[in-house]
């Protein structure tokens, strides 16, 4: 069964409404089963912002939004000097990614916390290279979520956004419900007006996809920012 179908399955009864609330904020029984497979819905986008990220040695890293974990993993392999540092908004997927990291927060290399990226519990300029997968749909505040990025970021820092376009996430039921969704150009103009310099993006085509019987293409994006 392929994840957008076991998605629908597993949500089969609920409303788009309360499919959307799940995707944002992963609570309660579900969470490890969305978790899951949100990871194997996703593997293909997580790569290409994975791929963009250049790190200079012993960089200190912020991601936004780890859900359980596992999905960075590729990361530290790569960068084992690296720092992580992860927030994310739900109890449930800090509890879950604790278990995945729990080598690395022994080790000092790795910490999690519980919160919003509007509101960040870190010193300013405190990271070289900051990113999140799937974050920027939920944004209700969207400029004070880019305003703290700017301030943890340290000059020169990038931050990286990886997400859909919106033509690709029209064809999922769920996303009228408490979704922002851009075009590449949009998203590239919304950070050069928050003061963001060297934006650019980066699009991958990715096997097509289907949903309740329709069959769809899906673009993976990344657009990166340096701190202005």
């Amino acid at each position: 069964m392929n994840p957008f179908t076991f998605l629908r399955t597993l949500f089969k009864g609920p409303t788009p409404r309360m499919m959307a609330a799940q995707l944002r904020k992963p609570s309660g029984v579900p969470a490890g089963k969305v978790a899951k497979r949100m990871n194997e819905v996703n593997a293909f986008l997580y790569g290409v912002v994975l791929d963009e990220l250049q790190l200079p040695p012993n960089a200190r890293v912020l991601e936004l939004g780890f859900g359980n974990g596992l999905t960075t993993l590729p990361l530290l392999e790569r960068a084992p000097d690296m720092h992580y540092t992860g927030l994310d908004y739900s109890a449930a997927m800090v509890a879950a990614a604790s278990k995945t990291f729990s080598s690395r927060i022994a080790g000092g290399r790795a910490e999690l916390h519980e919160g919003s990226s509007d509101r960040m519990p870190f010193a300013d300029a405190s990271f070289d290279a900051v990113f999140g997968v799937n974050t920027i749909y939920f944004w209700d505040e969207r400029d004070a979520h880019l305003r703290e990025i700017k301030r943890v970021l340290r000059p020169g820092g990038r931050f990286f956004a990886g997400y859909r376009d919106r033509t690709s996430m029209l064809a999922l039921p769920f996303v009228q419900y408490g979704f922002t969704m851009y075009e590449p150009a949009e998203w590239e103009q919304v950070l050069t007006a928050a003061g963001f310099s060297d934006v650019r993006t980066v699009l991958r085509e990715e096997p097509e996809r289907e949903w309740g019987g329709v069959r769809f293409t899906v673009k993976s994006c990344c657009t990166s920012a340096v701190r202005g």
